[in-house]
């Protein structure tokens, strides 16, 4: 795991400073954060990024959603011989419902969801510490990666919800199937 900054750095720039260090990757600051349950460290770095990304540009997400993400896709396919594949799939479906219009517009809504996540739904989202594994894919797709690049997948779970994108078995926990929302019509058509 990459070294977290100094204490004393942190107490030498206030929280509302102007100044950012350029060699410093923030991202991955704030994963560190994640994996080690440091919230206010972890929004004191994404203050610091958010200050760097508007004179330079860049992807803006909040602590919240990298440790959020991270916790559901741990949930939900979180066992270490699952390969990260399935791991981008599920953070996937989660972003992909953020910009659906048939979902919540945040990843906190998205997953809190009624129905739509147990682990959330029986308030135990908190108690998962995700992998590096599991930061890691959230992280790739904060930043923008995608491995299955349609919208219109909005769907994954242990059954079928709709049209399947794709069906990946595992032998111990069976198929976990990759869906598209049933209401293609409101997505944008997909370019060959």
């Amino acid at each position: 795991m990459r070294k977290l900054l100094p204490l004393l750095f942190i107490l030498i720039i206030p929280l509302n400073a102007k100044a950012y260090d350029m060699s410093l990757d923030y991202s991955s600051l704030m994963a560190d954060c994640v994996a080690i349950s440091d919230y206010k460290t972890g929004e004191w770095y994404e203050n610091v990024r958010n200050i760097k990304i508007s004179k330079y540009g860049g992807v803006r997400w909040s602590y919240e959603d990298l440790e959020l993400l991270s916790k559901i896709i741990e949930a939900e396919a979180g066992m270490n011989w699952l390969d990260e594949h399935i791991r981008m799939c599920v953070g996937e479906v989660v972003l992909n419902r953020v910009s659906s219009p048939e979902f919540p517009d945040t990843i906190h809504e998205v997953i809190y969801q009624e129905g739509q996540y147990h682990h959330a739904e029986q308030g135990t989202l908190h108690e998962v510490i995700p992998t590096e594994k599991s930061i890691s894919a959230a992280l790739r797709l904060l930043n923008g990666e995608r491995v299955i690049n349609d919208k219109r997948v909005v769907f994954q779970s242990n059954y079928i919800l709709g049209g399947i994108y794709e069906a990946i078995y595992d032998e111990l926990l069976g198929y976990t199937y990759l869906c598209y929302s049933s209401n293609s019509s409101l997505y944008e058509p997909i370019s060959k």
